[in-house]
């Protein structure tokens, strides 16, 4: 039987969004700085509208917010965030946020402890933010206005995924997103330091990255995500670069619900999240 699940584009909010299935367990789910939320696209069929209700957001200046101005930081996406779930009458939900947006995770739990179910940081930059020496934070700056910079980012984080691919990636990310934002939020990547907030954290984690993603590995994870939340859990997904969610759908799908579903089952029982 094929699952009643439904896509729709939201308009009667401040951020703009994707709606996917109508189950009882809500899931805001946040992109990264180089696309909008159809980085999404190819794992949405592999998902469960019956048990879940996925809204994958735009924050400001992607996709279908990609005219709205802003300031560009982590408390404005997070304050924009919960106003979105305000607005949907979501009390209670999960997060999961990438690269970029895995530390807006660490916000949106930080400033909303009691809301936040649990929360799935994919490949993220963390609370600590990403001190980049001048030279790489020069080539991030030129990514933003040069096509054969940005193509040459794709193929390095990508873990040998084809050059078609990286040309797609390169096309998706010129059509949603806006230059102005993109340099925000590198400002915002480099400059964040907010680790004091979520350290101690109770939020049950799971943290995702790929065997072959160059700079965000198991190790990164352990001395950052995993050392400051008590809750949290690692998982290394084997040849897989910086996009789980179009480099291995079906498996990252059955990842990523599995830890819901798991963590829903220990609310309903009143048990403390199992961590392995």
């Amino acid at each position: 039987m094929k699952a009643p699940v439904e896509i729709s584009f939201g308009a009667d909010t401040t951020l703009g969004y994707v709606r996917y299935g109508n189950g009882p367990t809500h899931v805001l789910v946040m992109h990264d700085w180089l696309g909008d939320h159809s980085s999404y696209d190819a794992v949405m069929p592999c998902l469960d509208g019956h048990a879940f209700t996925y809204v994958f957001v735009d924050v400001r200046g992607y996709g279908q917010s990609i005219e709205l101005a802003g300031e560009f930081t982590v408390e404005e996406i997070s304050s924009d965030c919960l106003m979105l779930a305000d607005q949907l009458g979501w009390t209670r939900f999960h997060v999961v946020g990438h690269s970029m947006t895995g530390m807006i995770t660490q916000r949106i739990a930080a400033d909303a402890p009691s809301r936040v179910a649990s929360a799935i940081a994919v490949c993220p930059v963390s609370a600590a933010g990403n001190r980049l020496s001048p030279e790489a934070l020069a080539f991030f700056a030129s990514t933003i206005e040069d096509d054969e910079a940005l193509r040459r980012l794709f193929k390095f984080v990508a873990g040998g995924l084809s050059d078609k691919w990286v040309d797609l990636k390169v096309r998706q990310s010129r059509d949603t997103v806006s230059p102005a934002c993109r340099a925000g939020y590198l400002e915002m990547l480099v400059t964040a330091n907010f680790v004091d907030d979520v350290r101690g954290l109770e939020t049950p984690y799971l943290v995702i990255v790929g065997d072959k993603d160059p700079g965000l590995d198991s190790a990164a994870m352990t001395r950052t995500f995993l050392a400051w939340h008590p809750n949290a859990e690692l998982h290394v997904i084997p040849n897989c670069g910086h996009y789980p969610m179009q480099e291995c759908p079906p498996y990252f799908a059955a990842l990523i619900e599995g830890f819901l579903k798991r963590i829903v089952g220990n609310s309903v029982h009143g048990t403390a999240p199992e961590l392995k």
